[in-house]
């Protein structure tokens, strides 16, 4: 019998309630999600009070809950960084959590809540200007009040003068409100209402606000001794992801076995863009958050995780007149990365790849070598979208669930190939293979490829922003539709195979098919796109 789970996604883009949906189907759970016009959209924040009774209903039938509280407390993400909804709105809603917990106290509750950006929503093309100078006035602050730099008041005044007070008065509001609702949390995991509690850092950078409050919250966490079941690291769309993953292994009471592996020494040191430490720590802080136990050798892992690392001062191979989503640089020793996940697949172990050596966007050398050497849909996850900590959480989760998945198998080896698994693929493998080419699809196809070429013909030929395609969204949405299909039928052939395969690889997809693709949100930085597959029998 499959085990049941209620989650609460952040809000309603794709990466937050449509990946939570395929991760439970590659793990063979069922999923249970509010409706999604529960969740809000875009500018308009999601029900709360909605949300609050449908999770009181949902707990009964479960075996476990996942919550994001910021969905929960203020109608999602976007919502969360201004301060229309009062602190006692956001507490009377999260109440939710004791009452589910008081009614259902042998049931584990994991809560996932986002710790500030350091700047504001770019909602158009006016608030992109003014997210840019609250970033830099955050840093600044940062520098001069938490390390006494000298010299800075004159640059910070000169900067504060551009900003409104009205938006620099509701971001330290919302950031003041915000802090009192994680230790509320916090307060919540120490009394045994949330089993598992992440504060995920939204973007930011060494320096700025959010340092202080991180250091506020890593005490509170100690005060209150729930070290071993809260944690603060680099993340946020993908949080109710990796704590469904840690659900899964929580149900099936087995933890995954995970080996990291960088694509370099150095790589590991480097502080991601949009991030405030080393690649290496925010790894295993996800391997953490997400359940699993970090092993010393391959050879006693379930599951090898291979990242490909970004470099300190080798930047994007490409011009600004053409810009392009790869280093092409030759330290960057992508052939090390393939070659090394070649041998291991090879000998029977399970391999999935964080690319993570640029933001938003997959690297396309990277993604090239594996589709050329009929390596990525060998993989047990891929992800390269946005962040360091939104890809990685993706990957760890998609390959948790799998891994989880065919542990349960009878030997609890990898999954045979599709042509050797008998007459009917089960529906976590397609979930599998689906979920699969839909990030190469997405990471590779749009953000790597498509994206920037679409938001530079906005600009020449449309008076609107990426940021708020007002009414063009019908014109650009139908463009980008039609060069996801172009670039989805040349690259067929690299991920299907037909029934025999390639050289000694054997065949996993025999067909893909393209079933949805479109923007989410009126402006163009993520689509919604994917991909059924049809397995070999």
């Amino acid at each position: 019998m499959r085990h049941r789970i209620a989650l609460v996604p952040l809000d309603s883009r794709p990466c937050c309630q449509w990946f939570p949906r395929k991760i439970a189907e590659i793990a063979d759970v069922d999923l249970h999600m509010p409706p999604i016009e529960m969740l809000g959209k875009f500018m308009t924040p999601g029900h709360c009070e909605s949300i609050h009774g449908w999770l009181l209903e949902a707990a009964d039938s479960v075996d476990g809950l996942v919550v994001a509280a910021d969905q929960l407390a203020f109608g999602g993400l976007i919502a969360s960084r201004t301060n229309e909804r009062a602190l006692e709105q956001a507490r009377e809603t999260l109440e939710a959590l004791r009452a589910v917990k008081a009614k259902y106290p042998s049931k584990p509750l994991f809560v996932s809540s986002v710790l500030m950006r350091i700047t504001i929503t770019g909602r158009n093309a006016e608030y992109v200007k003014y997210k840019h100078l609250v970033q830099r006035y955050s840093e600044l602050s940062d520098r001069h009040l938490r390390l006494k730099e000298p010299g800075l008041e004159q640059e910070i005044l000169h900067v504060k003068a551009q900003i409104p007070n009205e938006i620099l008065l509701d971001f330290f509001q919302a950031r003041e409100r915000n802090m009192c609702i994680h230790k509320l949390l916090i307060d919540w995991t120490a009394e045994g209402i949330i089993d598992y509690l992440s504060i995920t850092q939204e973007d930011a950078s060494p320096v700025g606000v959010h340092i202080k409050e991180q250091w506020e919250l890593q005490r509170y966490i100690y005060d209150r001794h729930v070290q071993a079941k809260t944690m603060i690291y680099p993340g946020a769309d993908e949080g109710t992801q990796t704590l469904l993953a840690r659900m899964v292994q929580r149900l099936n009471r087995r933890k995954a076995k995970v080996f990291p592996r960088f694509t370099s020494e150095a790589g590991k040191q480097v502080i991601p863009e949009f991030e405030d430490r080393p690649l290496e720590e925010t790894v295993k802080a996800h391997l953490l958050a997400a359940g699993a136990v970090i092993v010393d050798s391959p050879l006693e892992a379930d599951l090898i995780l291979a990242v490909n690392s970004p470099f300190n001062n080798i930047h994007n191979g490409g011009s600004e007149t053409e810009p392009v989503n790869a280093l092409f640089n030759p330290r960057h020793l992508i052939t090390d990365l393939a070659e090394n996940a070649r041998y291991h697949l090879e000998q029977g172990r399970r391999v999935a790849i964080a690319d993570v050596a640029l933001p938003n966007a997959s690297d396309i050398e990277l993604v090239r070598y594996l589709l050329d050497e009929r390596l990525f849909t060998r993989l047990s996850g891929y992800a390269g979208w946005n962040t360091a900590g939104n890809s990685l959480g993706t990957c760890i989760s998609h390959a948790i669930a799998r891994t989880m998945y065919e542990l349960q198998r009878p030997g609890g080896v990898p999954t045979l190939p599709a042509n050797e698994m008998g007459d009917n693929a089960s529906r976590p493998e397609k979930a599998h293979y689906s979920f699969l080419v839909s990030r190469l699809m997405d990471e590779w196809g749009y953000q790597a490829q498509i994206r920037g070429e679409a938001n530079r013909w906005i600009e020449a030929n449309l008076s609107v922003s990426p940021w708020d395609l007002e009414t063009e969204y019908d014109q650009v949405n139908a463009r980008i539709i039609q060069r996801i299909k172009e670039l989805f039928e040349a690259t067929k052939p690299l991920i299907c195979a037909g029934d025999r395969g390639v050289g000694e690889i054997p065949a996993a997809i025999r067909d893909a098919e393209l079933v949805l693709v479109q923007l989410p949100w009126n402006r163009t930085f993520e689509l919604d796109v994917r991909v059924d597959v049809e397995l070999v029998k």
